[in-house]
């Protein structure tokens, strides 16, 4: 059985075992504020919601609007769905601060839900989000014709899940341990990063 089919076996056993935490097990309530031109938003600020996987943020507010976040090229900064740059800032253990061009969102959580996010965010001692440098000519490729190089470059498939139209396929680094994670969009990598430990245990 080729790695491809094992994937796809493997994204479609997730959907199955998962369909009852569509939201993830890595999503809980938060306070978020909306400011715009330095305006705070009544209308999209109080409970939101706030997920986190795999160096992935979605934050959905008050009103129904949603911002998914992917990884960006260096360490706390990402692209929104428009591909729009925001970069995340800390305020103590509590607050996150999400900043676009003309917007921000500052996300408050309470002191256990803040905990268990700081664990999983930075778990790889500063790595989660970046990607690998010698796996970078691979992103764009299609996954078929890149696992063998994965494997030839000391990468060891641990497991795979699918959300939406994605597959996220986690890999182990033999050479030091840590945890890539590929985002596999139409047959092909969207984008391969550092991701914390816990993904490749999962």
């Amino acid at each position: 059985m080729s790695i491809t089919t094992k994937l796809v076996a493997l994204a479609s056993l997730a959907a199955l075992t998962c369909m009852a935490h569509t939201t993830w097990a890595d999503t809980t309530g938060a306070k978020c504020e909306m400011y715009k031109k330095g305006e705070k938003q009544k209308d999209e600020s109080g409970q939101c919601t706030f997920s986190q996987r795999q160096g992935y943020v979605d934050i959905t507010l008050r009103n129904g609007n949603s911002y998914n976040l992917s990884p960006g090229n260096k360490e706390n900064h990402f692209k929104d769905q428009n591909d729009r740059p925001v970069k995340r800032t800390m305020e103590g253990e509590n607050t996150q601060n999400y900043k676009w061009e003309h917007k921000k969102i500052i996300v408050t959580f309470s002191n256990n839900d803040t905990q268990q996010h700081h664990t999983q965010d930075h778990h790889s001692s500063g790595q989660s989000g970046d990607t690998p440098d010698n796996l970078r000519d691979l992103v764009g490729q299609r996954g078929g014709q890149a696992e063998d190089q994965l494997q030839e470059r000391g990468y060891k498939l641990k497991n795979s899940s699918k959300s939406d139209d994605s597959v996220y396929s986690n890999w182990k680094e033999k050479s030091t341990g840590r945890c890539v994670t590929i985002r596999t969009v139409d047959g092909r990598y969207k984008s391969i990063v550092y991701t914390p430990d816990y993904d490749c245990k999962k």
